[in-house]
């Protein structure tokens, strides 16, 4: 399980970069100090961004939390590093896929997905960052909820029961294969989460472990690319 995070903040283009980290006095526009659980819940969001204020108590330097514009959002996703290679995967290469069945007894059968953009996600309930992102992923099902050639799987390693019982208070969207240690074990997957885009062609194009704040960014992208929106 990986959460990956710039924490630290830049105070001018000569100063040093200032760390943020459980020191850190956090505040709103409105002067309200958020405790460390808190504020950094938020940061992991990826939707919120920090304004360094005051420096001078190195050991407590103070900053301002805002929420983002989807403009803003997007340039800072741009501007960043794609996430890191899963090394379950690589990309360029060619996908081998498997058969599947989901909770909803739909079988994806390997020949019926070819000329098919599959968007894969290996995940378990106990997992802190496959459960953040969940929403998020929602959202991208809904965003090509009207194409018949963009297939969402989610790989989940815990049995049927279970998952059944965490979707009825946290829905999850993508086609959901339980029980899927076999699947993970296939493709040598060893972190969580970790997603795969593969185009039409069969080859994986994007492929990441962990949670980035631009994962997601990711994962569309390459959505968008393999059926020339991009």
């Amino acid at each position: 399980m990986l959460l990956c995070f710039n924490l630290y903040a830049q105070t001018n283009g000569s100063s040093p970069a200032v760390k943020l980290d459980q020191n850190a006095q956090v505040r709103d526009a409105d002067g309200l100090e958020y405790p460390y659980a808190v504020w950094y819940k938020l940061f992991q969001s990826g939707k919120y961004g920090m304004k360094l204020v005051d420096k001078n108590n190195p050991q407590a330097p103070i900053f301002v939390m805002y929420e983002l514009s989807a403009q803003e959002i997007e340039r800072r996703n741009e501007r960043m590093s794609k996430p890191r290679e899963s090394g379950s995967f690589k990309d360029g290469d060619e996908f081998v896929a498997f058969s599947f069945r989901d909770t909803e007894n739909v079988k994806f059968k390997a020949e019926e997905l070819k000329g098919k953009v599959i968007v894969l996600n290996f995940w378990f309930i106990n997992c802190p960052p496959c459960r953040q992102e969940i929403p998020d992923l929602n959202d991208l099902v809904a965003a090509y909820k009207d194409r018949n050639d963009v297939v969402f799987i989610a790989i989940g390693l815990d049995p049927w029961a279970d998952v059944n019982e965490f979707i009825k208070k946290t829905p999850f969207n993508y086609h959901l294969v339980t029980d899927g240690r076999y699947y993970s074990d296939k493709y040598k997957v060893k972190s969580y989460p970790t997603h795969v885009v593969v185009d039409k062609t069969g080859k994986v194009i994007f492929n990441s472990t962990g949670l980035a704040v631009n994962t997601i960014y990711w994962v569309k992208k390459s959505i968008d690319t393999s059926i020339g929106l991009e």
